[in-house]
């Protein structure tokens, strides 16, 4: 047991020194000067830590300690699986060749910086043969996951590094599923979708009202961010997240809007629901792998449950329009009906972040096509635009005006974020199998929300998903939750009874 104390020491401190690391992210975020040279100095903490991590994983002493761990008989389970995840955190981190992954950095800073211009531009030529150099690269990193997992697919090993389990054929498989429904759903209510009025959800509310709007949320949704134990925070940036800063410190940060109130209610709930699940795992289990699950699909889940599920539904408005209406006062002239009938309008747009609910699946597949097409040499980087646009107009039937709102819409492409967007349409067929699992468990869990009760909602989630943290991989939980694999069944009945009844 002692090299296994000794092994998890080492965990402690890369848990420690990530800690840090977020607290530098929230801080460079929420308060930090803007002025260049404290960002490149910010710039210079983030590589150091950086690099200490790497060090501290990839030792020979951590392959040591894990050689003579795996071989250990008297670890229970919840140990051997701490091994198993810190082997994987070992492997993935020692793939790569340091030369790579410099010359990863070096030319994702280079291209990161071009796309910014040439989307300011309009022009994808611009920053083509800098994106062509990354992919490369990319396709190098993948190659070398392939050969230490013994893989035969690049690409799909690249997924596997990303979120263990899945594959190309699986997520092809669950996408593919997703489009026979998606599509045929959109075409049936577009038109009438168009006739629903939704300008007034656009009056002005002042920013002061909309962070109290947001608090009051946090505290319906029990992420306590006022009291004397509170737990996290909640900060104005340019971009909505969520960052662990420490024990019983999870930060959200949201963007206020005053024509667009309900853009910082939806991003507050979002939010909240990933630091709940950052902040509702097991305590003695908070500095060891298995604290909480390493799978962004699994993680989107969460907050997509609270954003959509729980924000999103007609139960929670019966309650909640009310006290929104108290707070902002621009919507007295306003039914319920006609209010939830706008929040919950569908309109095919070009925009990714700016998707109705409906719809975000469809940017996320065609995203993920390309992406697997672009790995196994069927479309090259000239192409990208021209296959970009037609899976717009095919899928979602709307016409792509300038790269800037296509193909260079996203900065994952033009930095390190390659074999990432699968999760967020993963998220949304997970969320919806959680929720017809407490369905099964809670019949009466809607009307909890219409009454102002979340307290049964949260305690589920904790108990039956965040306290299990990484025992599992994603595909595994999602098993271990339900009773059941993964499945676009239940994404496609949530979808199908919430948007033909709003319809009809």
């Amino acid at each position: 047991m002692k090299h296994y104390f000794e092994l998890l020491d080492i965990y402690e401190k890369v848990r420690l020194l990530n800690s840090i690391s977020g607290v530098l992210y929230w801080d460079m975020n929420v308060v930090m000067p803007s002025n260049l040279d404290a960002i490149n100095y910010r710039s210079k903490q983030f590589q150091y830590l950086s690099q200490e991590i790497h060090k501290l994983i990839t030792k020979d002493k951590t392959a040591e300690l894990l050689e003579k761990c795996e071989k250990e008989k008297s670890l229970d389970k919840y140990q051997r699986r701490n091994v198993e995840l810190i082997r994987r955190m070992y492997d993935n981190r020692t793939a790569l060749t340091s030369e790579l992954v410099g010359q990863m950095s070096k030319q994702s800073n280079k291209t990161l910086e071009i796309w910014k211009k040439a989307k300011v531009k309009k022009d994808f030529s611009i920053v083509k043969d800098d994106l062509e150099k990354l992919f490369k690269l990319n396709v190098q990193a993948a190659e070398l996951y392939a050969e230490k997992k013994e893989i035969n697919d690049p690409f799909d090993a690249l997924i596997d590094t990303r979120d263990k389990g899945f594959s190309v054929s699986l997520l092809s498989k669950l996408f593919d599923e997703s489009k026979s429904y998606l599509i045929p759903l959109l075409r049936k209510i577009k038109n009438k979708s168009e006739t629903i009025k939704d300008d007034f959800l656009y009056r002005k509310v002042p920013k002061e009202i909309q962070i109290k709007m947001v608090n009051d949320l946090a505290k319906f949704l029990e992420y306590d961010v006022s009291s004397e134990e509170a737990v996290g925070s909640i900060a104005e940036v340019e971009h909505p997240l969520t960052i662990s800063c420490g024990y019983k410190d999870v930060r959200v940060t949201v963007k206020y809007v005053e024509n667009n109130v309900l853009a910082s209610f939806f991003a507050g709930a979002h939010e909240c629901g990933h630091a709940l699940h950052g902040l509702q795992g097991r305590e003695e289990w908070y500095n060891q792998p298995i604290y909480r699950i390493s799978s962004p699909s699994f993680g989107e889940s969460q907050s997509r449950f609270i954003e959509n599920m729980v924000a999103g539904s007609k139960d929670f408005w019966d309650y909640y329009f009310p006290k929104l209406n108290e707070q902002t006062k621009v919507f007295n002239d306003i039914s319920l009906d006609m209010f939830y009938s706008a929040i919950t309008k569908v309109k095919p747009s070009l925009i990714r972040i700016q998707a109705d609910e409906l719809t975000y699946m469809l940017h996320i597949i065609i995203r993920f096509e390309i992406e697997r097409d672009w790995f196994a040499g069927k479309i090259t980087t000239d192409e990208l635009p021209s296959v970009w646009n037609q899976k717009y107009d095919e899928y979602l039937g709307v016409e792509v005006t300038d790269d800037s709102v296509g193909v260079m819409q996203d900065l994952h492409w033009y930095s390190q974020y390659y074999g990432y967007f699968f999760g967020y349409g993963i998220g949304d067929l997970i969320a919806a199998q959680l929720s017809n699992s407490l369905t099964k468990v809670n019949p009466n869990w809607k009307d909890l929300l219409r009454e102002g009760q979340f307290t049964p909602i949260r305690e589920w989630l904790e108990q039956n998903i965040h306290k299990k943290g990484g025992l599992f991989d994603c595909l595994n939980l999602v098993e271990n939750i339900t009773g059941e694999m993964l499945s676009t069944k239940y994404h496609q009945k949530y979808l199908e009874e919430k948007y033909l009844v709003l319809y009809s």
